[in-house]
Order: structure tokens, then C-alpha cells, then sequence
């Protein structure tokens, strides 16, 4: 994983001979060039100025937002900083955190009576979002709503890269629009609403891909994780186009924040479905999901759920562990029939399965006979997962700090060990594992 990231760093530094850095701080000031010693104020004059090839280093400190400086106002959302200026297939717009600082945008003063809020709202495409932090977003509109950290409305080809977005009342990343969007090595965490639908804090999820159109593929989330939000950790419902969630982590989700008192849904990966609506939002070609090399721990409700979808899911080399089901492949009979059936169409190879919270579910509502399966724990008579196969059950490792390039840290916790048949077997999740099967 960590040569993928230096080469995935390599291969977008390079810019036009005629890009231009700029610099904005937190004592910065508008009316200064935007050199490194004379730095601008505000994101929304740095976008302004910029054009293909250009990046803005963003140096480190906390940027306390006030309502004086959202950029739009559409009727629904307050947008703070909305960004529609493009880039090129050949030179992106960066948006970076200086190096080896850390840049936090603080969000908690922001609150726009009966507006949700949208920290980053993107239409703008080829552009490069880097290395800062998101915190303190407001919901300010009582009943059904959300507010989002990033909001993808449109725009295509971005890169959203070691993000972190947290300890506030909104979703992380919200997806609804764009194709080939790369959302890599960012975390969604602590983030609960308590205040529009009291304290169930149902709607914020970690990771949100609900694509409206057929045509918005290629999106990735990889190398991602979401802890502590009070609804998923990754949500894909209603998405009418393939989303990829690859080498992700999504863990005590569907709780307040820093304890197990429930919130939300909780499902660490709800890959999929259009739920039982009356009125179902139905694509014309129902998409098959990929999960692959993610790893789902002690989430209130399921591990990985495909959640009435229509159709079936790619599920490759994923590890579920103490949530209720670890696997519940649970679909609908049909657009028409708004009845739930065993799960058809699912691809399910390589995954693992070890200590659900309840007895033996390790995988539920299958139909075995209409999907393709091969070689999972869980179907396995030669197989018999114990603590022992493993490395390390240390759940903490999981928060351990990423490394300055963003990577995702190498840790033991849920490793099966070399000399298990877990391992022989090339079962469940490993870092490792996410280049070798990047062609399934």
C-alpha cells in the first residue's frame, strides 16, 4: 500500500511549466500576492485567481469559519466553500495542505437558520482536494436533513485525499453526482446530530455514495476508514451506478460518539438496495457493487449488508468480526414487489467471518443456490476460525495514526497469521491484498 501511495503522489505532482503555487493562512490577507511570505486569507479569493495547474498550499493552523464567508446560497444549502472551477485532464487545481502541516477547518460558528450546510461543495472536475482536516459542521433545520463535510454535486475526475472529517453533526463525504471520483485515504469520525431528529442521530452517515445517474461511474472509495458516526460507516443506497469500496475499515458505527449507546442504523458497509419505499428510486440496469479487502467491526447493526437491493454484489476478501451478522446478504423479490428474499446474484469468495455478536450469523439471508460462492470461512468444513489465527485482536490499532503520506498504517489487528488455514486459504482482509485483486 505505501508504494502505491508515493506512486500515486509522483504521478499527480507534476504540473504545466506554467502552473503557479499560491499560499492562503490563517493571518493571511486578500489583498496580498498569495506568495509564501504574503499569503491570501480566504479560499474562495484563492479560487478566484487560480487556473489549470495552479495549486493552493493551504498552511497549517485552524481556520474558524464565520457565516460571513459562505460563498452560495441555492435555497437548500448554505455552500462555505462552493468550488466549481475546473481543471484539466493535464493539469488539475490543488487544493493541499502545506507539508508537513495540518490545516483544520473549523465549522462550529457557522449555522444558517433552515439552510443545510455544505462545507465543500464540488462541481468543478480534475481538481485535487489534500491534506486537512474538517470539524465542528452544523445542522441547524429540524426534522428530516443533513449537512456534509464534502458534498460531490457534479463534478468528475477529483481527488479527495487524506481528508478527515469529524467530530461535527454531519456527514463525511456525500456523493450524488460525477464520475471518477477518487475518494483515498480519508477518515469520517465522531460525527453525530443530535439536534434535527433529536438524539437517534440517523442521518449522518461516515461515507455516502447515492449516484443519481446510470452514466456517474468509476467512483472509489479506497483506503478509508469510519468510526463513531451514529448512522453507517459507508452508505450506498439509492446509488443507480457500480460504486468500488476497497481496503476500508469501518467500525463502531451507530453509536453517540465515544461510547455504545445506540444512534443510528449502524451497518459498517450498507452496500446496496432501494429500499421498501412505495415509490423505489429504480436504475434500468440494477449495478453490482464492489466491496473488497474491507473489514467491518463491532458496528450496532450489520457488518455487510446489501440491504434489499434488486440484484447482486461483488463481495472479495472481506473480514467481519463481533457485529450482530457479520454478513447479511438480505435483497427484495423486484422493483414491483416490495417483499424481502434471500440475497441472489451475490458474488461471495475469499471473505471470513469470526465471532458475531449473535450466535452463528456469521452470513444470513443467502439464497446459496442463486449466487456464486467460493471459498469463504463460513462455507467452509475445513475451516474453524479461533482467536488463535490471528495476530492481533487489539482493536485500538485500527486508530492509530496514519503515516504523513496518508496510508493507511500497517497494523496486525485482524491478520490472519501465516501458518493459519485462514491465511493459507487467502481469506478476509489485508493490506496486501488490495493490489493483487485489484482486477477482480
Amino acid at each position: 500500500m505505501k508504494h502505491n501511495c508515493i506512486l500515486f503522489t509522483l504521478l499527480f505532482s507534476a504540473t504545466s511549466i506554467s502552473a503557479r503555487n499560491y499560499y492562503m493562512s490563517v493571518d493571511g490577507d486578500d489583498g496580498n500576492d498569495g506568495t509564501i511570505t504574503s499569503p491570501f486569507k480566504s479560499l474562495s479569493h484563492a479560487q478566484s485567481i487560480v487556473i489549470p495547474g495552479d495549486t493552493v498550499f493551504i498552511r497549517g493552523g485552524r481556520y474558524v469559519i464565520s457565516e460571513s464567508e459562505i460563498m452560495k446560497d441555492d435555497g437548500l444549502y448554505a455552500r462555505v466553500f462552493d468550488l466549481s472551477k475546473s481543471g484539466t485532464d493535464r493539469d488539475r487545481i490543488c487544493y493541499w495542505g502545506y507539508p508537513g502541516e495540518r490545516p483544520v477547518f473549523d465549522l462550529s460558528h457557522v449555522k444558517p437558520e433552515e439552510r443545510r450546510v455544505s462545507v465543500f461543495y464540488v462541481t468543478g472536475s480534475y481538481l485535487h482536494f489534500k491534506n486537512f482536516e474538517i470539524i465542528g459542521t452544523q445542522v441547524t433545520i429540524k426534522g428530516h436533513t443533513q449537512s456534509e463535510c464534502v458534498s460531490a454535486r457534479g463534478g468528475s475526475n477529483n481527488i479527495f485525499e487524506h481528508l478527515a472529517m469529524h467530530d461535527g453533526m454531519a456527514i463525511g463525504y456525500y456523493q450524488k453526482e460525477g464520475s471518477d471520483n477518487l475518494v483515498l485515504n480519508c477518515d469520517a469520525y465522531n460525527n453525530y446530530d443530535d439536534y434535527s431528529e433529536g438524539p437517534k442521530g440517523g442521518n449522518v452517515d461516515g461515507f455516502g455514495g447515492h449516484l443519481s445517474k446510470e452514466y456517474f461511474t468509476g467512483n472509489v472509495f479506497r483506503g478509508c476508514r469510519a468510526w463513531w458516526n451514529s448512522d453507517d460507516g459507508f452508505d450506498l443506497i439509492n446509488c443507480k451506478a457500480s460504486f468500488t469500496i476497497e481496503n476500508c475499515y469501518s467500525f463502531y458505527n451507530g453509536y453517540k460518539p465515544g461510547t455504545k449507546n445506540p444512534a443510528g442504523d449502524g451497518t459498517g458497509f450498507k452496500a446496496g438496495g432501494y429500499g421498501m419505499s412505495d415509490n423505489p428510486k429504480v436504475p434500468s440496469e440494477i449495478p453490482m457493487h464492489v466491496v473488497r479487502n474491507c473489514l467491518a467491526f463491532y458496528n450496532k447493526n450489520k457488518g455487510f449488508y446489501s440491504n434489499h437491493h434488486l440484484g447482486g454484489i461483488m463481495w472479495i476478501n472481506n473480514t467481519g468480526y463481533m457485529n450482530p451478522s457479520n454478513f447479511c446478504m438480505l435483497n427484495r423479490i423486484s422493483a414491483d414487489v416490495k417483499e424481502d428474499t434471500d440475497g441472489y446474484g451475490h458474488l461471495i469468495k475469499h471473505n471470513l467471518s469470526f465471532a458475531p455478536r449473535m450466535s452463528e450469523k456469521h452470513i444470513v439471508d443467502v439464497n446459496y443456490d442463486l449466487c456464486e460462492i467460493e471459498n469463504n470461512s463460513f462455507f467452509s468444513d475445513e475451516i474453524n476460525i479461533s482467536a488463535n489465527d490471528f495476530v492481533s485482536l487489539d482493536v485500538d490499532l485500527m486508530m492509530v495514526e496514519r503515516g504523513k503520506d496518508g496510508c493507511l498504517p500497517d497494523i496486525d489487528f485482524l491478520k490472519a497469521k501465516s501458518e493459519s488455514k485462514a491465511a493459507q486459504y487467502n481469506m478476509g482482509y489485508s493490506c496486501e491484498q488490495a493490489s493483487d485483486n485489484a482486477g477482480l
